[in-house]
């Protein structure tokens, strides 16, 4: 929450009134309060492990956050007409998620759109495209701000920007060292100067692609695992910058055993593969993993923290008036 500044004059150390850190006393005064609407669309297969890993952070601020959990229609239709889920028990899928059409009327402060079982090699030949671009055209009038996760951001990066994806000639997997390349929205707020992102991915972006998108900005990037955080700033009616479309391609939100798990998993199938880079001590797969990424998911509650700032009190209003750049500056490539 801001702190409040009894005086419209700025303050020799706190942050200027312009800021989201600081508001004068009569507008804390007369801020309308309520929960924060935050739709998932969630399309990982194992539904329940995600929902507890993004609702850790997203509730880890002192505002209210309410969520709402969703898939495509074709999945959700499937489960309640009897189709047998596999990774997430099918009574859980009935009991607490929506179909998206029965969603698309409300609007919305955030929206989170995960990653999928990716099969194919380029985002747009997955089954499940035609559905997700509904559902991003939809997220430009009925979400302020939109959060896009691994599959889901290199989804919405070509959707948005025509920027595609390329699959590697390996996995890039394992726990990088990041930095700060720019952060106008504070989405690194708090973060220190070098800090350690999980990734687990076959495809991903050109830096070049995006570096040439005018409208995207570079926040987290790597020099071994590349740009991992980026987004597309936005102008409220009050004119505060506020991050509009926001593409997470890693996994701050991982759990310490997640990448062990994972790598199980696959040396099942190819005893061949190697270790996730700096993940196990001395690439020992025997050993304890340490877990020195914890702090980094705060990348989601800094989010949450920067929407509250800056989305209007009423959803009507929604979504927002002006992109940071012009509407012709936006063309990619």
């Amino acid at each position: 929450m801001p702190v409040i500044v009894n005086s419209e004059n700025k303050h020799p150390f706190l942050p200027s009134l312009d800021s989201v850190a600081a508001i004068d006393k009569k507008r804390a005064e007369t801020q309308d309060i309520r929960p924060l609407e935050i739709a998932i669309i969630n399309l990982m297969a194992d539904k329940q492990t995600t929902e507890r890993q993004l609702a850790l952070w997203l509730g880890h601020t002192p505002l209210q956050v309410k969520l709402t959990f969703a898939a495509t229609d074709s999945y959700v239709l499937d489960v309640r007409n009897g189709r047998e889920t596999t990774h997430t028990p099918t009574e859980h899928i009935r009991k607490f998620y929506s179909a998206w059409s029965d969603i698309k009327g409300n609007k919305y402060d955030g929206l989170i759109v995960t990653g999928v079982n990716a099969l194919k090699s380029r985002v747009e030949n997955e089954d499940i495209w035609p559905e997700v671009k509904k559902i991003f055209e939809w997220s430009k009038t009925n979400v302020f701000s939109s959060l896009f996760l691994c599959w889901g951001a290199k989804a919405a990066l070509k959707h948005f920007y025509e920027i595609d994806s390329y699959k590697r000639n390996e996995k890039l997997w394992g726990v990088f060292p990041h930095f700060s390349e720019s952060d106008q929205t504070g989405l690194l707020f708090g973060f220190p100067d070098v800090f350690h992102i999980p990734v687990s991915r076959w495809k991903e972006p050109r830096r070049i692609d995006i570096e040439n998108c005018a409208a995207l900005e570079i926040v987290a990037d790597s020099k071994e695992a590349g740009p991992n955080i980026i987004v597309e700033s936005g102008l409220n009616s009050s004119g505060v910058l506020f991050p509009y479309h926001l593409f997470v391609l890693g996994h701050p939100e991982y759990d310490t055993d997640t990448l062990r798990q994972e790598y199980e998993r696959d040396h099942q199938n190819n005893t061949a593969r190697r270790v996730p880079a700096h993940y196990f001590p001395e690439d020992d797969a025997g050993k304890k993993a340490l877990n020195n990424w914890r702090s980094c998911a705060h990348v989601y509650t800094n989010w949450v923290h920067a929407v509250y700032e800056a989305t209007p009190y009423d959803l009507v209003h929604t979504p927002l008036l002006r992109r940071a750049i012009k509407e012709d500056q936006c063309l990619c490539g």
